[in-house]
């Protein structure tokens, strides 16, 4: 059998009724919560942390000084590790945390977060060590990071020049319904942006991307190989991307 067998159900964390408590002030099946990053060593003798694991004192013999374990230690890690791992089995994925981006000094290329306003689209982040925050930033989602939410574009029939809504948009669905559309313009954005449009209705009518020609930027920031990308059919789509080397959309 390939990949790994299903793991059971983790309904929910281990010791998630155990009350809040401390090595320093350990209560009866309880867990320490919330379980020290630094080290303890020096600070309560034997105290676990993230930075040290259980430190070589519970390790020791107690002939030779050495202390136990403690229970609410174990009760702790076992929590914390836990409690992530229920709630990525109930499908609950991680909205942005400026502390852990802090911490970890950034986000890594290719970490996916939910979005805080939206929870039915996601971010996508661009850039190794991203802090920022793509719920606040202005506009949403700038500073390297994508959108997947899809954005519903019902345009004019005829020749539009489009200027993108914002920095992070990444699949546009275009209803051409009451005609056929024509794209004749995109804005500069930021260099690498995907931006994939795709035809939602099912009706006879084309929603083109053309290239214009003339001096303006808009006219100038589409460049692809044939005269234009046709559209015809229900959920058809073309993906374009910026780059700033040549200073347009490129198809790919």
């Amino acid at each position: 059998m390939s990949g790994q067998p299903t793991p059971p159900r983790l309904p929910e964390a281990f010791a998630i009724d155990a009350p809040d408590s401390s090595p320093a002030s350990p209560i009866a099946g309880g867990r320490t919560n919330p379980f020290p990053t630094a080290s303890q060593i020096g600070i309560t003798n034997g105290a676990a942390s993230l930075h040290d694991g259980f430190p070589p004192l519970t390790m020791t013999s107690e002939l030779a000084g050495g202390i136990p374990p403690f229970g609410v230690d174990a009760n702790g890690i076992l929590y914390l590790l836990s409690a992530h791992v229920a709630a990525i089995a109930a499908g609950q994925p991680y909205l942005f945390d400026a502390t852990l981006a802090a911490d970890m000094g950034g986000y890594k290329i290719g970490a996916v977060l939910v979005q805080e306003a939206d929870p039915n689209a996601f971010w996508i982040n661009t850039l190794d060590g991203n802090t920022s925050d793509p719920d606040t930033a202005s506009p949403l989602g700038s500073n390297n990071w994508y959108s997947t939410k899809p954005l519903q574009k019902s345009v004019t029939a005829g020749g539009n020049n489009i200027a993108l809504p914002g920095a992070s948009d990444y699949v546009w669905d275009v209803d051409a319904t009451s005609g056929a559309i024509t794209i004749t313009g995109f804005v500069s954005q930021r260099d690498g942006q995907r931006l994939t449009i795709r035809k939602i209705d099912s009706s006879g009518n084309a929603v083109t991307l053309s290239s214009l020609s003339g001096s303006s930027s808009a006219a100038n920031q589409l460049q692809i190989v044939s005269p234009s990308i046709a559209l015809p059919l229900q959920y058809m789509a073309v993906t374009i991307l910026y780059n700033s080397t040549v200073g347009k959309w490129i198809q790919v």
